[in-house]
């Protein structure tokens, strides 16, 4: 770059996850500059960028969502061009970033779940999907179980975010912050999250690789909760809001996978 262009920059980053293990930045080249980005999570990432460019063009677009790997470093973004090096050059933008592949549509439909408790264990699912206590227009369901109920995964997949640090409970929304979880992501791009664990209740940590039926952690009565229970949704993950999915679980003796009913009582026999 020649010492005659002025250049004004920008930036302007929100994470919508706790984590904070990614970062947006930027590089000269021999043309203008490359937007980059490292993901230091363990499931892909989505930035929704908006470019605000002054005698600059983007190789890739601008004000879109751009997806990176987990686990990556120096992913390209886009580069930025200068047209005119006479003139000066401005370079900004503003993003809001998330886990997950926020391009994706299609899942494992299919998917057969074990029951996230022990084998030989019985608990009522209290609220199913769209349940009228808290989950209206949600796909979650609420598993009735004492505190410190082993929790086993529903299947498979990596660990990429926990919060166990909370005790406090309430029955309105309001303390939802302080709702204790294991996140886990799927091969299939979908998560799932284990909530309402107790303090200290992980089993598991960040970047574990877990099988279905592993032990993960222990039930509570943490966060928006009407008494002991486990909170289980599954979804995808898009920018600022959460896509829940119906699914199906193997119940009894795992012979054949069901969607559960409200108020009914599930066995794992398996």
């Amino acid at each position: 770059m020649k010492n005659t262009i002025l250049l004004i920059i920008g930036l302007f980053s929100t994470a919508v996850f706790s984590q904070d293990n990614f970062k947006l930045y930027y590089e000269e080249t021999e043309t203008g500059f490359k937007i980059l980005a490292d993901n230091d999570e363990f499931s892909p990432v989505s930035a929704k960028i908006d470019f605000r460019l002054e005698n600059l063009s983007s190789s890739n677009g601008n004000n879109k969502v751009f997806v990176v790997p987990a686990q990556t470093k120096k992913h390209t973004i886009t580069d930025l061009n200068v047209i005119d090096r006479k003139k000066r050059i401005k370079l900004g933008y503003e993003s809001t970033y998330n886990h997950g592949d926020h391009t994706l549509k299609k899942y494992d439909k299919d998917f057969k779940y074990y029951l996230p408790f022990s084998k030989g264990a019985e608990y009522w699912l209290s609220q199913g999907y769209n349940g009228s206590i808290s989950h209206q227009n949600e796909n979650a369901l609420d598993f009735k179980m004492p505190i410190g109920t082993k929790i086993y995964a529903a299947r498979g997949g990596v660990v990429i975010d926990i919060e166990e640090s909370y005790r406090k409970s309430c029955t309105t929304s309001e303390c939802a912050k302080y709702n204790n979880f294991i996140l886990v992501y799927h091969n299939d791009g979908t998560f799932a999250e284990y909530t309402h664990i107790k303090k200290d209740g992980a089993k598991v940590k960040i970047g574990d690789h877990i099988k279905i039926g592993q032990f993960i952690g222990y039930s509570g009565d943490v966060g928006w909760a009407t008494g002991p229970h486990l909170h289980f949704i599954v979804f995808f993950q898009r920018l600022k809001e959460r896509i829940t999915l119906k699914t199906k679980f193997l119940t009894g003796e795992g012979k054949r996978a069901i969607v559960l009913i409200e108020k009914e009582k599930y066995k794992r026999a398996y």
